[in-house]
């Protein structure tokens, strides 16, 4: 008997593995491009938005003479400044140049900013709760929207995911290709080809970027669904693996602020303390960073007794075990913030290149279409392109604009004017961004039928 050896896959029939890989890519673009391209818009400028809001804010702006002041004396100053306020939190300030920042409640139960100037103790300013920074955070956490939001933002991560993978096998050789970019006598050619070279370049940012979208994912469905675990340590009866109970804060028979701080600095001399909240759950809280590394504020944490400066709870960031270690590099790798602003630079300027990424794929897929006689095809794009745009308007309606939170609401006219001329113009450009993809859509739909004609 005989045996004759069968032919290898020949290349037609890997170029149409190759092709089914492609059409996949494209679909995964084009029902969630708009999704995509809002979610990354909103991150990559929430990535510096304390920033954003200390260019916008004049009253976040000081000029570096001497040495900044002890948190205690910020305390004071602005404690003597408004005794009919409660300080409910202090911040250091981020950088040489920024001031210290402190959330008040004053009498009518409203929360405010006020901004010091760490060398010389002057009030710089008073602000309300609402600024740029909580703006895009919540917006780029939630969409304003509560948990639908959160999970809407946390699923993106899988078509990102899929992307990534679905172009990375059908674009052979692509590990050559990183210096590859044709000549193009098209714009779709010369987008195209831009389109596939950012990708490439995008390609660490973007398995960063999906992989810690659905990292937040799964810790939401773990602590909902699994344990009913939330955090590793916080004021608690239940949801942490190490709850502390919760306590009645009166806020009357309390040790000053700066004996309740000296506490912490003897206890926790390698802090370098970001935020005191005065009133955590009734305790006196502290979070910052100590040589850890890559890890947010609160892996470093001390609970105070503030009634009687004993220490409750004292967290050491390198005692964490590998998973909640885990949990606190997340937010620093998802939005750079770990080498102040250089990593956050570098973030910035590739989640631009992710958000064009985005753009550009459902573009391509568009013009694609503009020349396909699948009048089904069409018509599905369109109709994906009308319920992504009508979610962006209806997601940012006036009534969430004017929200700082769920509790906190404030008319727009009292925000400062720089920080009202970024929100209104950062709207402005997001929506004719948005407006033109789905034009975009139509026409390539319009000329498809012309065609047919």
């Amino acid at each position: 008997m005989r045996y004759e050896a069968q032919p290898d896959a020949g290349p037609a029939q890997k170029n149409q593995k190759s092709q089914l890989w492609f059409i996949w890519h494209s679909w995964l673009g084009v029902l969630s491009g708009l999704l995509l391209f809002i979610v990354c818009w909103g991150g990559t400028f929430a990535t510096i938005s304390y920033e954003l809001d200390w260019l916008f804010n004049p009253d976040q702006r000081v000029q570096a003479i001497g040495e900044i002041r002890r948190l205690e004396d910020i305390y004071q100053s602005v404690a003597n400044t408004f005794p009919n306020s409660s300080v409910e939190t202090v911040y250091s300030p981020r950088y040489s140049n920024f001031a210290a920042e402190l959330s008040i409640r004053n009498e009518k139960n409203q929360s405010k900013r006020v901004y010091v100037n760490p060398y010389t103790l002057e009030i710089t300013g008073v602000a309300p709760f609402l600024n740029i920074q909580r703006y895009l955070r919540d917006f780029h956490r939630r969409l304003f929207t509560g948990s639908f939001g959160f999970y809407l933002i946390c699923l993106s991560s899988i078509p990102l995911i899929g992307s990534l993978i679905t172009s990375l096998v059908f674009y052979k050789r692509w590990w050559r290709r990183f210096f590859e970019f044709k000549s193009a006598r098209t714009v779709r050619t010369f987008i195209s080809n831009l389109h596939r070279l950012a990708g490439l370049w995008a390609l660490w940012f973007v398995l960063i970027i999906s992989l810690t979208g659905a990292w937040y994912l799964f810790e939401r469905v773990r602590s909902l669904h699994i344990d009913n675990i939330f955090a590793y340590s916080d004021v608690a009866t239940a949801g942490a693996v190490v709850p502390i109970p919760p306590r009645e804060y009166s806020g009357l028979n309390t040790l000053p602020f700066n004996e309740l701080l000296a506490v912490v600095r003897e206890a926790r001399p390698d802090i370098e303390i970001a935020y005191v909240s005065l009133n955590r759950g009734g305790y006196f809280y502290i979070v910052g960073q100590t040589n850890n590394l890559l890890v947010r504020n609160r892996a470093n944490k001390i609970y105070l007794n503030p009634e009687s400066g004993e220490i409750v709870y004292n967290q050491y960031g390198e005692d964490l075990s590998a998973y909640w270690y885990w949990s606190n590099m997340a937010d620093p790798l998802h939005f750079g913030n770990f080498a102040g602003l250089t990593s956050k630079f570098i973030w910035f300027v590739f989640g631009l290149i992710l958000s064009f990424l985005s753009l550009s794929g459902v573009f391509l897929f568009a013009k694609r279409l503009s020349r396909s006689h699948k009048l089904k095809t069409k018509a599905f794009c369109t109709v994906a392109a009308l319920l992504s745009l009508s979610s962006w308007f209806i997601l940012n309606s006036p009534e969430p604009f004017l929200a700082a939170s769920a509790k906190e609401f404030y008319l727009a006219q009292q925000l400062p004017s720089g920080t009202k001329l970024f929100l209104y113009s950062w709207l402005i450009v997001t929506s004719i961004i948005c407006a033109s993809w789905i034009i975009l859509v139509f026409v390539n739909y319009r000329q498809s039928e012309t065609l047919k004609r």
